[in-house]
Formats: C-alpha cells, sequence, structure tokens
C-alpha cells in the first residue's frame, strides 16, 4: 500500500482522493465519517475521524464567511439581504452520525467559532431525529433501555446548547419540549437546571403550553419547575435594571433619569414583566383545575410577582376563585 514497493500507490492514491474529493466538501466529510463507524478503531488509529471533524468544522466556517460576504453584498446591490437556507443545507445531514462522533463535530465548530445561531440550528435538527421520546414518549417509557439511551442524548444535546442563553436563536417552544423530557426521563439535576434558566431569559416570549409542564408524580403539572423559572426571570430583571442604574448614574442628573420611568407602561423591561404577569395568571387558572395541587404551592405562585408586575389584578382573582371552587 506504501511508497516502499511502487509509486503511487494505494495510501498515496487515497490521501490524493481525500484531499480533493472529501476534505474539502462537508457532505462528504459527513458521508465519511459515518462511514467510520463501522470501521472503528482503525479509522481512529489513522486519524482519520480526527482529520475529517476538523475538515467539517473548518469548512463550515468557510462558508458562514462565504454567506456572510453575500448577505454583504446584496444588502448593498438590491437592499435586502438572502436569509434562507438552501435546500440541501448540509446541517440535516449531521443527524445521521452516532452520537460521540456529533458530539466532536459540534465541539469543534464551537472551537472555531461557528455562530451560535448555525449551532443551534443544528442541534434543533439532531434532537428532533434522533430524540424518538419527543414523538413518542409512551412508546419510550414502555422500554427501559432505550428511555436510557434517550436520557443519554438528551443530555448530550443540552451540553451542546449555546452558552449565551439570552442571545440564543433556540425557540422557547423547543427549549420547553427538552424540559418537559427531560423532566418525563429523569434526566440530570444540571440539565434540568440549564433548561429552566434558559427558558427563564426568554420567558416574556412563551405561550400558556410552554410552561404546562406534566409532572411525574401527584399532580397534573410540575409547579415547582415553573416557579424556579418565573424566580430566575424576575432575579435577571432586577440585575438588569440594577446595571442600568449603574451605568448611567454618572452619566445622567436626576432631572434627566426622571424623563424616563421603569415604571412607566411604556419601558421595555416594564413592557416584559406585564407580559409575564399574565401568563403567570392564566398558569394559575390552568393549574387551579388540578385539584390534587397543595394549596401551599398555588399560593406560593400567586404571591411570586412583584406588586408593580400587575396593572389589573382581575386574572388573579379569577384564578383564586376557580382554585377555591375545584
Amino acid at each position: 500500500m506504501t511508497e516502499d514497493l511502487s509509486e503511487k500507490n494505494l495510501e498515496a492514491r487515497t490521501e490524493a482522493y481525500l484531499k480533493d474529493s472529501i476534505f474539502n466538501d462537508i457532505s462528504n466529510s459527513i458521508t465519511v465519517l459515518h462511514s467510520c463507524e463501522r470501521l472503528l478503531p482503525v479509522a481512529e488509529e489513522i486519524n482519520l475521524v480526527g482529520r475529517l471533524v476538523n475538515a467539517i468544522a473548518v469548512n463550515a466556517c468557510k462558508e458562514q464567511l462565504a454567506s456572510g460576504l453575500l448577505k454583504l453584498d446584496q444588502s448593498f446591490s438590491c437592499g435586502v439581504p438572502e436569509t434562507a437556507k438552501p435546500c440541501d443545507w448540509w446541517g440535516r445531514s449531521l443527524p445521521i452520525l452516532k452520537l460521540d462522533f456529533f458530539q466532536r463535530v459540534l465541539s469543534a465548530m464551537k472551537s472555531k467559532g461557528l455562530n451560535h445561531d448555525i449551532i443551534s440550528d443544528i442541534l434543533m435538527s439532531y434532537a428532533r431525529k434522533s430524540l424518538q421520546i419527543i414523538r413518542e414518549p409512551n412508546l419510550v417509557k414502555s422500554d427501559s433501555d432505550l428511555q436510557r439511551k434517550q436520557r443519554i442524548v438528551l443530555e448530550a444535546v443540552v451540553g451542546l446548547l449555546p452558552t449565551q442563553a439570552n442571545k440564543s436563536s433556540i425557540p422557547i417552544s423547543f427549549l420547553s419540549s427538552l424540559l418537559k423530557t427531560a423532566i418525563g426521563s429523569g434526566t440530570s439535576v444540571s440539565c434540568r437546571s440549564d433548561l429552566e434558566r434558559r427558558i427563564s431569559h426568554l420567558l416574556d416570549q412563551a405561550i400558556l403550553e410552554d410552561i404546562l409542564i406534566p409532572a411525574n408524580i401527584g399532580a397534573m403539572y410540575d409547579t415547582d419547575s415553573v416557579q424556579r423559572i418565573f424566580s430566575m426571570f424576575l432575579n435577571l430583571d432586577e440585575c438588569d435594571y440594577r446595571d442600568d442604574d449603574d451605568d448611567e448614574e454618572d452619566a445622567v442628573d436626576e432631572s434627566e433619569m426622571a424623563m424616563y420611568d421603569f415604571e412607566g407602561a411604556e419601558s421595555p423591561k416594564q413592557s416584559s414583566i406585564f407580559k409575564v404577569s399574565k401568563l403567570m395568571d392564566s398558569y394559575l387558572a390552568e393549574v387551579a383545575l388540578d385539584s390534587s395541587l397543595p394549596p401551599s404551592k398555588f399560593i406560593a405562585l400567586a404571591e411570586l410577582l412583584p406588586d408593580h408586575a400587575r396593572v389589573v389584578c382581575d386574572g388573579l382573582y379569577r384564578a383564586v376563585d376557580i382554585f377555591l371552587k375545584v
């Protein structure tokens, strides 16, 4: 196979083929990496796996740069940048990889600076194709071995999510589905806590369905998880307000500060907390229908939001009325 016996032997021809046709093309690299799953440990020993992982990450970043330059050119030429992905987008091919190879590819992409939005899209695609527990939860629950495997995949996906939760393009509906799945499959506390934290960053974008998280035992809904999410949102809001106040303290005098009223309805932060308060009242009305919900948990949720969060309390009164009648 080597050049010891004659020139242009198999080793050299294979290397040339890899460089010319495989390493320069993302889709081809993914296909060959998938084939390497059946060639272990040899593919690892000759460093083919490592080279393929690196090639995929490098080419993904090159494509990102080329795409960015194209959008910039389009914005100058016609004013409307093209944002849609091509129908043969290579990210849709990554879910064919087994978990360990997929993790290595994503880690390499992140280390080389691939855009968080692209990483988020890849992870959502992988989760939807690989997490059968999202599509068929009852089937998975009846198979303990499958449930264990799905739990491993879920924890890996969550571990690969972009670290800047508040700047992630992952929709809250998807994070909610992951959290519901995580609670139902018994993932680690750290996994569930990470998802709760991410959801708290986007809570003002949530709808009722996003926070109706089924409980494993006892009550219909996991109100403890929802209470933690709302508490984290309130802490974020308080920290943001303090940071803004500190930043402006030296630059703005009291008369100028009076021109911007944090408590006013036009304040972005206040608008956000108004949305969250309406969401809480809708949630309270829903969980109030559960006769197995302890009064202490209902009261804890009802008292969680600060007074300034509600303009009117009609929604809260309605939820209390429902709870007392059930």
